[in-house]
């Protein structure tokens, strides 16, 4: 753990690694921090102490387990319920939930070359900055590409970057016109801007793909 702290002193660190080493760090705290909790508990209100050959007092024991089960379901109910009040995260946890998978030649794709091989398997292996790497290498991008390589700058946290190539795929065309609404609204939401997603977030009307969620991100920016 001592480790991964002195990485985030690390001023080349991607937002991606220091992100996962706070929560690892946080996690582990709020973990400690409960067990001390109920050890306290234990001794003090059950007569339960920990001792070489187990627990001491087992009568209460069944009560405790039960007990701490519906506390613990309490706290990470609660937990949740103030993380996603914030809209960044609510962002973030709507982007996350949904699986995005390159159907690779299956929407008309003649002209596989070999980066855009490797860009799609990098895109379907989760490994987006990559993936952008061999998107930005192809010559002659489809309108497709451009859609992948700005749903891999958004997948890899470059939003600005995604954002622009949002913008650059509704001049190639309106196939994925909704998806690109609700991707650059997102890009926008955690990029910090959340005026311009409000903004297309209400273009998304009811007919349309994400319009629920889109009305769920609208109330928490409006509300915050």
């Amino acid at each position: 753990m001592k480790e991964k702290l002195n990485r985030l002193s690390d001023p080349n660190i991607s937002k991606q690694e220091e992100d996962q080493i706070l929560e690892e760090v946080l996690k582990k705290q709020f973990d400690g921090e409960l067990k001390t909790k109920w050890k306290e508990k234990l001794e003090n209100e059950f007569g339960i102490k920990r001792s070489t050959n187990g627990f001491k007092n087992k009568k209460y024991l069944k009560i405790f387990i039960a007990a701490a089960a519906s506390i613990a379901l309490f706290i990470t109910l609660q937990l949740f319920n103030t993380t996603s009040s914030d809209p960044y995260v609510l962002a973030q946890q709507l982007l996350n939930e949904q699986e995005i998978i390159h159907p690779g030649a299956t929407k008309g794709i003649s002209d596989e070359n070999q980066n855009r091989i490797l860009a799609i398997h990098m895109f379907n292996s989760k490994d987006y900055i990559k993936s952008t790497i061999y998107f930005n290498n192809l010559t002659n991008p489809t309108e497709e590409d451009s859609y992948y390589h700005g749903l891999a700058l958004l997948l890899s946290n470059q939003y600005t970057k995604a954002i622009l190539k949002f913008e650059e795929n509704r001049t190639t065309g309106d196939k994925y016109l909704q998806e690109l609404t609700w991707y650059q609204a997102i890009a926008y939401l955690l990029n910090k801007q959340p005026g311009k997603s409000n903004t297309l977030l209400r273009q998304i009307t009811n007919t349309e793909w994400n319009y629920k969620k889109a009305q769920q991100l609208l109330k928490k920016i409006n509300t915050d």
